[in-house]
């Protein structure tokens, strides 16, 4: 444990060390989401939600000396490996370069990290202000845990392993990254409310609704296995969850204007990211 310790806290994280991370990252990401048999599984988990860059985050952070110096190469790590992969992607996707409307989320991933960078700064300091912001972490983990437990659970065994990463994420990270025995009591303690919470009070809602702008709108899909749209009074939108998978969904209306989504479907929760409007 001791020599894993280290690693957070005593390397010495260079700006080429930076780059490289970011490099190696994005060429893995991009690579093993074009597994077939791997689609919706754990093993692509890494190319649509953010729980496994925690690790690269909080790697980067606790080894810099200085607060703007883990703001400014966190922030970089992201825009290097994000829009890389994606670049790495074109030749491998149906439309080519239109995959980079789906680096907007990312993109704002990208710009949080400077603030968020310089709040997880704190951790270094291992009082009870980095409990309280490793809890944020932590918890933030603990939940998505359950998220793809639920969803382990729908379709077994896919995201099961998501499932016990982030779990074991955030264990890992109490006792690399906090000392004392009373702060991990407490670090830990939050990780077990948390799942308890959630394991409680959520559930699978297999339908969503979207309210578009006033008009007369029809759609067209991209995968059309992953969920049903049912449009209601013109603009009002039924998404039906279908398969777990990801798609993108193009609204346009009758007078020109158009609005785009990112859509994914995991254990029958949908989850809805607005790319832009025209």
């Amino acid at each position: 444990m001791e020599k894993i310790k280290k690693y957070f806290g005593e390397f010495n994280m260079t700006w080429p060390r930076v780059i490289l991370l970011a490099i190696i990252t994005a060429v893995y990401t991009a690579l093993i989401n074009q597994v077939s048999f791997l689609k919706g599984t754990s093993f692509q988990d890494i190319a649509i939600y953010v729980d496994c860059w925690f690790l690269f985050a909080i790697f980067i952070i606790v080894n810099c000396q200085k607060w703007w110096e883990a703001s400014l190469k966190c922030f970089v790590f992201f825009l290097v490996s994000q829009p890389l992969i994606f670049l790495i992607e074109v030749p491998f996707y149906e439309y080519g370069w239109e995959i980079f409307r789906y680096y907007e989320y990312w993109f704002k991933i990208t710009l949080l990290t400077l603030p968020g960078a310089v709040i997880a700064f704190q951790l270094k300091k291992k009082n009870w202000l980095s409990v309280l912001v490793l809890s944020v972490a932590t918890g933030y983990l603990s939940a998505a845990s359950v998220r793809y437990f639920r969803t382990a659970m729908a379709n077994f065994p896919n995201h099961l392993l998501s499932s016990i990463f982030c779990l074991a994420l955030a264990i890992f990270f109490v006792f690399i990254l906090l000392d004392k025995k009373k702060h991990r009591i407490a670090a830990l303690t939050v990780i077990a409310a948390v799942l308890i919470t959630f394991v409680s009070i959520t559930g699978v809602d297999k339908s969503k609704d979207i309210f578009l702008d006033d008009g007369n709108w029809a759609y067209s899909m991209e995968d059309e296995s992953v969920v049903v749209v049912e449009i209601k009074d013109g603009n009002h939108v039924v998404l039906t969850a279908k398969h777990d998978g990801n798609t993108f969904i193009r609204f346009e209306n009758a007078d020109g204007s158009e609005q785009n989504y990112y859509i994914t479907v995991s254990g029958g929760n949908i989850w809805i990211n607005l790319l832009d409007e025209n």
